[in-house]
C-alpha cells in the first residue's frame, strides 16, 4: 500500500512542517510505504506579493515604528525579516530532508502521478482554507481520477464560513472524498453543514507521536529551564505584557522565539531558531505563553504549563476555532488569558485574569492516550490491503512503537 500526503510541507512554519513529518512517520510505523507529494501551488506568487506588500505596509505604518528614522526602521526590517529568516530556512530545508516525497510536481502536472499511489490523503493543517489567497483545488483532491483513492486526515477550513464564489466547488469536491476527517468541530459541522455528512474529529497529527518520539530528533537531552518562552504566530502587546506580568510573579526570565518589529521588546530573542531548536525550546521551557495552536499542541505533549491567548474579534472566525477546539478536549479552558480593559486610551490598562495552578497531566494524559488510540485505528481503517483488511490497529502499533 503506497500513500501519497498532499499539504503544506514547503511552507517555513514550524507547524506545518512538524505536522507534516508527524503524519508521515505515523503512516510508515502502520506498514505502508507514504511520500509527501512535492507539490508546488500555482499561488506561491501571490504569497510573496502579499509579504511583500506586509513590507511596504509595515514602512508606511507610523504605529509600528515606534520612535524609529525611516533608516532605522528599513534597517530593522532587512535585518530582522530578510537575512535572519533566510538563516531559519537554511534550518527548514535541512529538517524537510527528513521526508519521504514524491518527485517534484505542480498544477500542471500533479494529475501525472495518479497510477503511483493507492490512496491519497489531504492534511493536516489549513489545506482547505481559501481565506488567505485564492482556493486550490489540488488540495481538495481533484487532480486524483479515483473517488477510493480520496482521504483526508486531520485536514482544516482555517475559516469560518465558505465565501459563496467558492461554496459549488467545495461541495463537489469534498462530495468525491471516500473518507473524510478534520481536526477540529468546526470543520465537521462545516462539512455536515455543505454536504450532509459526517466527518471524524481525529487529533492534529503533532499529537499521535508521544514526546518521548519527539524527543528524539532534539540534538540535546530534555534540560528544563526556569524560563518563560513566549511563541507568538503573530505579535501581540497583551499577550507580551502578560508573559511580563507571568515573570514578576514567578520569577522567571523571558524568551522570544522570534523578534517582533517593535522597539519595546528588550527580552531576550532568538532569531534563528529551525523546527528541532523550537521543539526543544518548548520542551525545556517552564511556562509556555503562546497564541498559535501549535504551541498549545505541543505544550501539552510535552507536559508544560502553558498560557494562551485567543486572537482579537477581527480575525477570531479564522483563528480561534482550533485553540478552543483544543483547550475544551483537554479539559484546559483554564489556561486561555483572559483580561479586562479599563480606560478609552490604546495604552489603556489591563487586567489579566488566569490560572495559577499546574496542569494536572495526568488527567491530560489518559485522555491524550485515548484519543490517539482512536485516531490511529481511524487512519489504520484508511489503509486497506487488497483483501479489505486493516493493516494494522493501536493496540499492535503500541506494540511496534514500543
Amino acid at each position: 500500500m503506497k500513500i501519497g500526503i498532499i499539504t503544506f510541507h514547503k511552507v517555513n512554519n514550524y507547524g506545518a512542517v512538524l505536522q507534516a513529518y508527524a503524519l508521515q512517520k505515523t503512516i510508515k510505523s502502520l506498514g505502508c510505504d507514504c511520500d509527501i507529494i512535492d507539490y508546488s501551488r500555482k499561488n506561491l506568487r501571490d504569497i510573496f506579493l502579499w509579504q511583500k506588500n506586509k513590507v511596504k505596509c509595515l514602512l508606511k505604518g507610523a504605529p509600528d515604528r515606534q520612535g524609529y528614522s525611516n533608516l532605522e526602521f528599513i534597517r530593522m526590517v532587512l535585518t530582522t525579516i530578510f537575512f535572519n529568516k533566510k538563516a531559519v530556512a537554511v534550518k527548514f530545508n535541512t529538517f524537510r530532508n527528513r521526508y519521504d516525497l514524491s518527485r517534484p510536481v505542480n498544477s500542471d502536472t500533479v494529475k501525472y502521478i495518479n497510477n503511483e499511489y493507492d490512496l491519497f490523503l489531504s492534511g493536516s493543517d489549513q489545506v482547505w482554507n481559501c481565506g488567505r489567497v485564492i482556493l486550490d483545488k489540488n488540495y481538495l483532491l481533484d487532480f486524483v481520477e479515483e473517488r477510493k483513492k480520496k482521504g483526508s486526515y486531520a485536514a482544516s477550513f482555517g475559516i469560518k464560513e465558505i465565501p459563496d464564489k467558492y461554496l459549488a466547488e467545495y461541495k463537489r469536491l469534498l462530495t468525491d472524498f471516500r473518507y473524510l476527517s478534520v481536526r477540529e468541530t468546526a470543520g465537521a459541522d462545516l462539512i455536515n453543514e455543505l454536504i450532509h455528512r459526517e466527518a471524524k474529529v481525529v487529533l492534529d497529527p503533532t499529537l499521535l507521536l508521544r514526546k518521548e518520539e519527539w524527543a528524539e530528533l532534539v540534538d540535546v537531552k530534555a534540560n528544563n529551564e526556569d524560563v518563560i518562552i513566549v511563541y507568538m504566530l503573530e505579535y501581540s502587546e497583551s499577550l507580551l505584557r502578560f508573559a511580563r506580568e507571568l515573570s514578576e510573579k514567578v520569577n522567571c526570565p523571558i524568551r522570544l522565539l522570534n523578534k517582533p518589529l517593535h522597539r519595546n521588546v528588550k527580552e531576550d530573542c532568538r532569531v534563528d531558531v529551525g523546527p528541532v531548536e523550537w521543539l526543544s525550546e518548548i520542551q525545556n521551557g517552564k511556562y509556555i505563553v503562546t497564541n498559535s495552536f501549535h504551541g498549545v499542541a505541543f505544550s501539552i505533549n510535552f507536559n508544560r504549563n502553558f498560557y494562551v491567548e485567543i486572537a482579537e474579534e477581527r480575525i477570531r472566525g479564522a483563528m480561534s476555532s482550533r485553540i478552543e477546539h483544543i483547550l475544551h478536549t483537554f479539559g484546559l479552558e483554564d489556561r486561555l488569558i483572559r483580561r479586562k480593559k479599563y480606560g478609552n486610551s490604546k495604552r489603556n490598562y489591563i487586567k489579566f485574569n488566569y490560572c495559577s495552578a499546574d496542569i494536572d497531566y495526568i488527567k491530560v494524559n489518559r485522555k491524550l492516550e485515548k484519543l490517539r488510540d482512536e485516531s490511529v485505528d481511524y487512519l489504520s481503517n484508511m489503509l486497506y490491503v487488497k483483501d479489505g483488511e486493516t493493516m494494522i490497529n493501536s493496540q499492535e502499533y503500541k506494540k511496534k512503537i514500543g
